[in-house]
C-alpha cells in the first residue's frame, strides 16, 4: 500500500511481514528503504511505531467505547500519539498506519 501527500507524491509504503506471532508491517520510504516498523500483539489493540533502531516514535491505541457499542457496532476509535516532533512525512505515515491497522487487521 502506498501513502501519498496531497500533491500525489509517494511519502512511503507499507509492506506486511510474512512471519511472526504478532501483527506487524514494515514502513518503507519512497525509495523502498526500511524506515520504521508498526508492531502489535495478535490479541491487543495497542501498536507501536518503531524507527529503524527499534526506538518508539509513536503509538496507535484503540479507545474502548463501552460494552453496548462494542458488541453492536463495528465502529472503532483510535488514539494516535507521536513522541517528540517527527518529520511531517513520519506523522503522515503514522496516521496512515492507524487507518491500516483498523482496515487490514481489525475489520
Amino acid at each position: 500500500m502506498s501513502v501519498r501527500d496531497p500533491s500525489g507524491n509517494i511519502v512511503g509504503r507499507f509492506k506486511s511481514k510474512l512471519f511472526g506471532l504478532g501483527i506487524s508491517f514494515r514502513v518503507l520510504d519512497p525509495s523502498g528503504k526500511d524506515m520504521a516498523l508498526v508492531k502489535g500483539d495478535w490479541k491487543g489493540w495497542n501498536f507501536s511505531f518503531l524507527d529503524s533502531s527499534e526506538k518508539e516514535i509513536g503509538t496507535i491505541t484503540k479507545k474502548w467505547s463501552g460494552l453496548g457499542k462494542e458488541l453492536f457496532t463495528s465502529a472503532d476509535n483510535y488514539f494516535i500519539a507521536l513522541n517528540d516532533q517527527p518529520e511531517p512525512a513520519v506523522a503522515v505515515l503514522l496516521l496512515a498506519a492507524g487507518l491500516s491497522v483498523d482496515t487490514v487487521y481489525k475489520e
